[in-house]
């Protein structure tokens, strides 16, 4: 049983709060908002992870989906189940202590009862679980990741003996936060940075800001409404880094939307911006990426508590998905 928490401390829309969300977790929510808003454009990935999707996907599941907004009671309540299940040597949606899955959300999670759940575990990244596991399951995983009736996700890691261990609980939610057109930035650690947009119009700008230098962005993935854009500026030391935006009636804001991501740096936030690097944006640990090279068929596993029938295999992979809604 977990033991819920004090509210967590007040920050802008974007910003690490009490340690929610970490690199990972950002880096697993980037990859979901992608395959949301751009379902089409990852058909290698999905060959790769098994499935088509010309036959596999419904016409639902093929239609794009505007990104999902940080809920950092989710975030919260995600990571401590990613991490019960390392901890504790279980791979199931109920706690390993038997506590319901719909409890243990509620203990943490009340603005909304149109929820659902994706657990996976892997020797891979977040990127992987998401487009090679997730998306190319039958039991449920695609049908939550492409639910448009879900606004909001918080995405939970853990890592124990060799395995990381993935969480992802969608709500229908309230946004707390607003509705910023920026709903996730992250780097890769190897020099380039994504973030995603979603608004009825382009932004006319779109910057990642690093050490106070604005480095244009270009979009790689859906259109200019609804998309990620991507840019891979040189890197060589320890940078400060954010995302500015401005659109064409002169609105502009940043993500986050006060401290700074870093790169190349030992730790990977900060709450204040560096003195003099604002860059006009509006607003006020270098890490070895994992790879998927050399997985065995127990490198991998997704798992969910609706039933063992609805498992689907390929090889040794086994993939099972969760989906609840409650009225």
């Amino acid at each position: 049983m977990y033991i819920l928490l004090l509210p967590m401390a007040l920050a802008g829309y974007g910003d690490v709060r009490d340690g929610y969300p970490s690199w990972e977790e950002r880096w697993t929510h980037l990859w979901t908002n992608a395959a949301r808003v751009a379902p089409d454009e990852f058909l290698a990935e999905y060959r790769e992870g098994g499935c088509s999707y010309d036959t596999d996907f419904s016409e639902d599941e093929k239609q794009p989906k505007d990104p999902l907004y940080i809920d950092y009671a989710l975030t919260e309540v995600a990571r401590l189940h990613s991490a019960d299940m390392a901890e504790n040597n279980c791979f199931q949606h109920e706690s390993c202590d038997g506590t319901d899955t719909w409890t243990r959300i509620g203990n943490y999670y009340s603005e909304s009862s149109n929820l659902g759940e994706n657990i996976a575990y892997a020797g891979a990244d977040g990127r992987y679980a998401v487009l090679q596991m997730w998306m190319c399951s039958h039991s449920g995983h695609r049908a939550n990741i492409m639910n448009a009736g879900f606004n909001e996700l918080g995405v939970g890691f853990a890592s124990a003996g060799g395995y990381n261990f993935f969480t992802q609980d969608f709500s229908g939610g309230t946004l707390t936060d607003g509705s910023p057109p920026v709903r996730m930035a992250v780097d890769d650690h190897n020099g380039a940075f994504y973030a995603d947009w979603a608004d009825s119009k382009a932004p006319v700008t779109m910057d990642v800001v690093l050490d106070g230098k604005k480095v244009p962005m270009e979009l790689i993935h859906g259109v200019k409404e609804r998309g990620i854009w991507y840019a891979k500026p040189a890197v060589t030391d320890c940078a400060a880094w954010w995302i500015s935006w401005e659109m064409a009636d002169g609105t502009k804001g940043s993500f986050p939307e006060d401290g700074a991501y870093q790169v190349g740096c030992e730790t990977d936030w900060v709450a204040k911006r560096p003195a003099g690097t604002n860059g006009g944006d509006g607003g006020t640990e270098d890490k070895e990426g994992l790879g998927e090279d050399g997985l065995t068929g127990d490198d991998i596993r997704l798992s969910s508590c609706s039933s063992v029938d609805g498992m689907a295999l390929w090889g040794l992979v086994g993939v099972l998905g969760l989906r609840r809604r409650r009225a």
